[in-house]
């Protein structure tokens, strides 16, 4: 008898990869994670995606018919990213995986709503943010404000913070103040030369004022 592994905790997956909706009924109907967290992690992902997110948004609600048809519609290759998954928990990341799950959806901007402020306050993937940064999003200080909000490693969140912090635009840099103090208020001392980083940054590109 063949054994199946134990299913994928929610907040595992929630940082690791940017779902589709086909994939997360996959996961839920073979086991791969639970039923509870597969409505959690469409509830996530409605969010993440706001009035784009309405597929998540059914799945959350729906029957486990539903649930069996999305995951029938889907085909096998929507269970590639639990075998990606699966790997990484155990300590055996796979390059290939990360980039079509996560850096590449990032990339494209199929992981968040990145017209929608209120979706991107939920941020929860800094892999987000950095390509939010390279594509010029005008709402990327909204997105590295939400990563402060929602990731819970200040070393994950620290550079991208530093990032909006040195940027030319002087709103940018205001978010990244407001980041920067979510972190102060919600994480743990991080490495000093984590916060010095940031408080070079802080300090360097602020514009003079006279009195």
């Amino acid at each position: 008898m063949t054994a199946h592994p134990a299913p994928v905790p929610a907040e595992f997956v929630r940082f690791a990869v940017a779902l589709e909706p086909g994939e997360l009924a996959v996961g839920c109907v073979t086991g791969r994670v639970t039923d509870e967290d597969a409505r959690w992690l469409a509830f996530l992902r409605g969010c993440d995606l706001g009035e784009l997110g309405g597929r998540f948004a059914a799945l959350a609600e729906a029957d486990p018919e539903v649930w069996r048809q999305a995951a029938a519609e889907a085909g096998p290759e929507a269970g590639r990213v639990w075998a990606y998954l699966e790997g990484l928990r155990r300590g055996e990341p796979d390059a290939a995986g990360r980039q079509e799950f996560l850096v590449g959806r990032a990339a494209d901007g199929r992981g968040m709503n990145w017209a929608d402020s209120s979706a991107l306050m939920g941020t929860d993937r800094p892999e987000e943010v950095d390509a939010a940064f390279e594509r010029g999003e005008p709402l990327v200080g909204v997105a590295v404000i939400g990563l402060a909000l929602t990731h819970p490693d200040a070393d994950a969140i620290l550079p991208r913070v530093a990032r909006a912090l040195e940027a030319p635009h002087e709103e940018l840099r205001h978010q990244g103040v407001v980041a920067l103090a979510h972190v102060a208020r919600l994480q743990p001392p991080s490495t000093t030369a984590a916060w010095n980083c940031c408080e070079a940054c802080r300090q360097g590109p602020r514009p003079m004022t006279t009195s």
